[in-house]
């Protein structure tokens, strides 16, 4: 596997880019209606949530290994959960959604099978350059291990909204990048859905690359034709680096 800091650069800054949380939004405002925005026009509760998920994660796997089975699930959840009751369905869900994303928390990291390392990755955001589709690829890895076999590496990925298709989508962006980036796929792909407790294991070995390529493909046209309308629909305008940096910025 290829040091990231060797990572390719794009030498032409009008190449357009595609970054995965922005095809992830595209791919889950497909079945979004409005009613799943407040009034306010603020977040949905599941961003909210997600947020507090990454914190938890982030500050649950920077300590050292030994110091992990001292760690309180419920009080790394806390620590970024949302204050505002309202906005949940009710105070109930409110108090049972905590409970519940703590609980399969404190699961996933009892039983991540790394117990004694630390991960090769976490929360780092890169970049690498696509040529089959002429599109840099941008991506935030959450947490990476390097395989128990040592010949690649195992992707996680801890996510409140495990819509198939949204899953799909990151299966073959992780995958196109991993190829462009390390040279090889990953050899694991695994998603934590931290509301029902289950690991979800994105298979590559019925999808042939070419598949993942045509994918991101049409994905990326579809995208922008969506934001035809907008300036910048290539991805590298400010607002986008604004909305990157309050989603995912992990402090």
């Amino acid at each position: 596997m290829r040091s990231m800091r060797e990572l390719p650069t794009p030498s032409a800054e009008e190449t357009p880019l595609l970054q995965d949380h922005r095809l992830e939004r595209w791919l889950s405002s497909a079945r979004q209606s409005d009613t799943t925005r407040k009034s306010d026009g603020g977040y949905h509760w599941t961003q909210r949530v997600q947020y507090a998920v990454g914190h938890a994660v982030n500050r649950y796997y920077s300590v050292e290994p030994e110091l992990r089975r001292h760690a309180d699930t419920g009080e790394l959840v806390d620590y970024r959960w949302p204050r505002r009751i309202s906005y949940f369905d009710s105070e109930k869900s409110y108090w049972e959604l905590k409970d519940r994303v703590a609980r399969h928390l404190k699961s996933f990291f009892i039983s991540d099978g790394y117990e004694g390392h630390r991960p090769v990755m976490l929360y780092e955001q890169f970049e690498t350059h696509v040529p089959d589709l002429g599109i840099d690829l941008s991506m935030i890895f959450q947490v990476v291990w390097q395989s128990e076999d040592g010949q690649g590496i195992h992707l996680q990925k801890f996510a409140v909204d495990d819509d198939p298709e949204v899953l799909d989508g990151y299966r073959h962006a992780a995958r196109v990048f991993c190829r462009h980036a390390f040279g090889t796929d990953p050899a694991k792909i695994e998603v934590c859905s931290v509301l029902d407790g289950e690991r979800i294991c994105l298979s590559l070995d019925d999808v042939p690359y070419e598949k993942s390529l045509d994918y991101l493909r049409l994905a990326h046209s579809g995208m922008e034709e969506t934001n035809s309308g907008q300036t910048c629909a290539c991805g590298r305008c400010k607002q986008d680096a604004v909305e990157s940096a309050a989603a995912f910025r992990l402090s």
